[in-house]
């Protein structure tokens, strides 16, 4: 099987703006992708720096989603690219361990094109059980924790060197990775390889805190109290869905559940507020991540992404917390991508409507480096290639480009203690089939809340089954039309 050959499926590999391409002039790509952030706090207000430096001269993407919201089986996608039913992950226990061939992934792929690699903070779970201390494949600078990832007391690998962390502010573990991030780019601004740098926050993860009111299960851990003050007062965002008051028609998992009272609703109010102190501290090391970009002259030469591997639950549907049910405060995501004028004809489009998702990283990456370098095979070794479910973004990322029309996304999860499903996501739908054979239809254009449940709704009948056939079809999916043509197995579409 042949890799994907990104210049003959996406264009002549050709410079951006003109002229001959140079393999010197190839892209750097950062990947700053951070834990459990929803929507509501992916605001300019509580996030100044990543608006100022990324969002802002860049494109957001308002339909950009974690398929599926869930931690490893969302990172495993964005490592290859493609969904759980190619790749293998489908929940976090086991995790890494039934990632298919391990060897073949992105950066395997761009440090065998002559990119320097680093991952610094959290990978896929399940990975120490595996390789212990050991870099995962593909990567030059490994600094990644050690199981469970916290914001004080931890240990990571170093290279394969263990160091532990306590409990001191400098080694808030939000700001341990900035630092060595920072460390990463300086020295790439002295070398003449480009570089990936797959920068991964554990914020605004919940985790163990000794900060009150922050020690509520569940939540994350500022810095310190003086942070969490700043926000102390602010308000629980009570969008419509919020302890929705009519849960019947939901499946018996959400509809069994009793409304939130008081001191719920008080748990969740702390779990918001020690979270925008965690955002708080994140939006700083966000600012002097690129900061650090702009001073070692990388900043004209990096394509930055910015996204959460899942949303989270405030209060939505009763769910007093958790992540991979597949509604939108889950499903729908923080999502930016940052293109040079280098890399771009014309001015960023500030924001794009179309679906996109996790898996369209990986396809994205290798388009732009194999416009500089030759081809970029998704290949561990000739005849062992993976076929990315995902699309390249670059039609979306300067100016006019073609898009699929409608375009349908697969989210499968297995093995979770309330969500296992396959579920589908267009532009206009969202249609889920659970394994305990329920169903959930919302049109989240006159719905965007989704209250009513319209699966089983007569007049809603062949949009039912239209979807159903589109999800059926996603579940065995394989490669992107046009390009891998001996592809049999139905295309991702």
């Amino acid at each position: 099987m042949l890799g994907l050959g990104v210049a003959a499926a996406f264009g002549p590999a050709s410079a951006a703006a003109g002229g001959p391409a140079r393999a010197s002039d190839a892209p750097n790509f950062l990947l700053i992708q951070v834990d459990d952030q929803a929507r509501n706090s992916f605001k300019p207000k509580f996030m100044p720096q990543t608006f100022e430096r990324i969002v802002d001269p860049g494109t957001f993407f308002t339909d950009g989603l974690a398929a599926p919201p869930l931690c490893c089986p969302d990172r495993a996608g964005v490592l290859t690219g493609e969904y759980p039913h190619d790749h293998g992950v489908y929940s976090n226990d086991p995790g890494y361990p039934d990632l298919q061939d391990p060897q073949d992934t992105l950066p395997v792929w761009l440090r065998n094109a002559g990119y320097r690699t680093a991952l610094i903070g959290k990978f896929l779970n399940g990975y120490t059980d595996v390789a212990g201390t050991a870099p995962a494949p593909g990567f030059d600078r490994w600094f990644s924790f050690l199981f469970f990832p916290r914001y004080y007391d931890y240990r990571v690998s170093d290279d394969g060197r263990v160091r532990t962390y306590g409990g001191r502010r400098s080694q808030y573990s939000t700001d341990v990775l900035t630092r060595h991030a920072r460390r990463f780019l300086r020295d790439a601004g002295r070398s003449r390889h480009p570089f990936f740098l797959w920068l991964a926050y554990n914020a605004p993860h919940g985790g163990t805190s000794r900060l009150h009111p922050c020690q509520v299960g569940q939540a994350a851990a500022p810095p310190g109290r003086a942070v969490y003050r700043r926000f102390a007062h602010s308000a629980l965002p009570r969008p419509p869905s919020f302890n929705e008051p009519n849960v019947s028609d939901k499946p018996a998992a959400i509809s069994s559940l009793a409304p939130l009272g008081p001191g719920g609703i008080r748990r969740i109010r702390h779990i918001w507020r020690c979270g925008l102190g965690a955002v708080s501290e994140l939006d700083k090391g966000v600012g002097r991540v690129m900061s650090e970009l702009r001073g070692a002259g990388e900043l004209r030469k990096t394509i930055v992404f910015y996204l959460s591997d899942n949303g989270f639950f405030f209060g939505e549907h009763r769910l007093a917390a958790g992540k991979s049910d597949v509604y939108e405060p889950a499903l729908n995501v923080p999502y930016a991508v940052r293109v040079p004028a280098a890399y771009r004809r014309g001015a960023a489009p500030p924001r794009r409507h179309a679906v996109v998702t996790n898996q369209d990283v990986a396809p994205t990456m290798i388009d732009y480096a194999s416009r500089y370098l030759n081809p970029i095979q998704t290949c561990a070794a000739p005849g062992d290639c993976r076929r990315m479910d995902g699309r390249s973004l670059a039609p979306l990322l300067s100016g006019p480009g073609r898009w699929p029309h409608g375009r349908g996304v697969l989210a499968e999860i297995a093995d979770q203690p309330r969500a296992d499903y396959h579920a589908i996501r267009t532009p206009r739908y969202v249609y889920s089939e659970l394994a305990t054979g329920e169903r959930e239809l919302y049109d989240l254009h006159t719905d965007p809340f989704e209250l009513q449940n319209l699966a089983g709704d007569p007049a809603d009948a062949q949009i039912q089954a239209e979807l159903a056939v589109r999800l059926a079809r996603l579940e065995s999916c394989s490669g992107v039309a046009g390009r891998d043509p001996a592809t049999a197995a139905p295309f991702c579409e």
